[in-house]
């Protein structure tokens, strides 16, 4: 395992002294050339990981569905952006959707790619101009502008790196990472930016003693440029996390940073950078009060199973031709070993009005109902 990064990260500790955390997660995940998104693929059994896209295509094609559904039921235009593609798997299997079951919009949609690791985008046009040549385009966040359409991303928010924050003798500390006998270690002192007072009275958090709670500035950052971005449009995050009287409760006493190396989770933080993932659960609450500051409307929050099923993917269960199929399809929406549980998706809107029939701001006791159909069947 080649120690580059560990070596350039131990020499810039030692020269500046001290770096929030925040500035050891970007370098761990997004150095150039060197970090985990920048060096290899980082996605299914090769990976670290698995996500939704890796547990079956119906989860693209399910989010196809909701997409043509909301373009045709909000009057938007035809049109999708995706942030933090990944290994394109989910826009492939989107494209695909379209191609086969929509061919009048796969047409004309103009479907973009925002990613900044160009290793990862090597890997997007590999597999997509395989079957949808031309139809992608990839630029720089910096050239998104005036959006129209739907916007989403899958798993983005939780690799943004964070500031750990904790409360030691009644005092709010930040958590720096520093050298200390020899080895990399956490090390408390007073707050890098007046940002993370702010952060905790928007949301009214009172940390608890000894608590942990981790800090996402740049989830604030993000959202006030895509609210700006916007011109009329649908923006759907899809991602694990909470809202924040859930995520801060205070029995999570180590806050929610955690590492993953080869499919299994750690919490050693300090080894094999560059090598293994670095996440956070994301604060739902945070993003829609920052949002809703800069013109975004909150239009619905629920559980992924609940969105999933709601766009038609027990369709894609009767559908499947094999258990095998079926049983990766239900992973996507059951509450116990599978993704259903941690992840949430949120809609929020530009310019948008929505009516009491929109279907994503309905219940879930009928869904309940009818997966129980399903299921039993």
């Amino acid at each position: 395992m080649d120690n580059t990064l560990q070596i350039y990260t131990e020499n810039l500790i030692r020269e500046k002294g001290r770096m929030t955390f925040a500035e050891f997660m970007d370098i761990a995940l997004y150095h150039e050339g060197l970090g985990y998104y920048q060096r290899e693929n980082p996605f299914g059994q090769q990976g670290s990981f698995y996500t939704s896209v890796n547990a079956s295509e119906s989860f693209g094609r399910t989010l196809a569905k909701s997409f043509v559904y909301m373009m045709n039921e909000l009057g938007l235009e035809k049109a999708l952006c995706e942030m933090g593609a990944g290994s394109g798997m989910l826009a492939n299997d989107i494209l695909n959707y379209l191609k086969q079951n929509e061919k009048e919009l796969y047409d004309t949609v103009s479907y973009t790619i925002i990613e900044k690791s160009g290793y990862l985008i090597n890997r997007q046009k590999e597999l997509i101009e395989k079957e949808h040549k031309g139809k992608v385009r990839w630029i720089p966040f910096e050239e998104l502008n005036d959006f129209s359409g739907v916007f989403y991303s899958n798993e983005l928010v939780d690799a943004f790196p964070v500031h750990r924050v904790i409360r030691m003798n009644g005092e709010l500390k930040e958590l720096y990472v520093k050298e200390i006998d020899g080895k990399m270690q956490f090390f408390p002192d007073e707050f890098s930016t007046p940002m993370l007072q702010s952060y905790l009275d928007n949301i009214n958090l009172k940390v608890t003693e000894t608590q942990i709670v981790d800090i996402n500035l740049d989830l604030v950052r993000w959202i006030e440029a895509m609210a700006d971005k916007m011109n009329r449009a649908v923006m759907v995050t899809i991602d694990y996390g909470f809202e924040a009287p859930m995520l801060y409760q205070s029995y999570r006493r180590d806050g929610t940073v955690t590492c993953y190396y080869r499919h299994t989770q750690n919490n050693d933080f300090f080894e094999r950078i560059g090598y293994q993932d670095i996440t956070a659960f994301v604060d739902f609450t945070s993003l829609s009060l920052y949002g809703q500051k800069k013109g975004l409307s909150p239009l619905a929050f629920m559980p992924q199973w609940l969105y999933l099923v709601q766009s038609g993917i027990l369709e894609e269960i009767s559908a499947a031709k094999t258990d095998l199929q079926k049983q990766s399809i239900k992973a996507l929406i059951m509450p116990e070993g599978g993704f259903g549980t941690n992840f949430q998706v949120f809609l929020q809107g530009k310019n948008i009005d929505i009516t009491p029939d929109f279907k994503y701001t309905q219940s879930a006791k009928e869904v309940l109902d009818n997966m129980g159909k399903i299921f039993s069947s």
